[in-house]
């Protein structure tokens, strides 16, 4: 059996709480994560979190979300100047993004891509079947969406 002043400590709070203090004062202080670059570098820490949050035009609570919606909808909204709104309005003026993207492909496949439409055509049933060139054994289905990017790459179809 171990020594009993020992096993007194171990169960006593007051040494875990001196423990945690001390792992905590070695570790330094940990540095706040945010998760959003603009609320990184307009946060200010010698303000409070309201303080915080007031200025960059967020609610601190969800009272003051509901408060801000409904003087939203009642026209009785103030200066909204808060830093995420400036973000978002400037996020909302960005042009669109196209409906898909011009994907690339290496050339390896594209020579495999065209060596099977030459030798099939169209049938992709028949390219699915093919071992030789077909040599991954993609289904007909793959093959037809790998050769409409092969298309779209080409500038052969839209």
């Amino acid at each position: 059996m171990g020594k009993k002043s020992l096993r007194r400590k171990s169960l006593s709070k007051q040494t875990k709480s001196q423990r945690r203090k001390a792992k905590a004062k070695a570790s330094g202080k940990q540095s706040l994560t945010f998760g959003h670059e603009s609320i990184k570098n307009n946060w200010n820490p010698k303000e409070t979190l309201r303080q915080n949050y007031k200025r960059l035009g967020l609610a601190a609570t969800a009272d003051d979300a509901i408060k801000a919606a409904r003087e939203a909808r009642d026209g009785k909204s103030g200066d909204q100047t808060g830093v995420i709104t400036q973000e978002l309005t400037r996020i909302q003026n960005l042009p669109e993004k196209p409906k898909y993207e011009i994907k690339t492909m290496a050339v390896d496949e594209q020579r495999r891509l065209l060596r099977l439409m030459k030798k099939h055509g169209e049938d992709y049933k028949k390219m699915a079947r093919d071992i030789k060139i077909n040599v991954y054994q993609q289904t007909a289905k793959q093959l037809q969406n790998r050769i409409a990017i092969f298309n779209r790459i080409r500038g052969l179809a839209s």
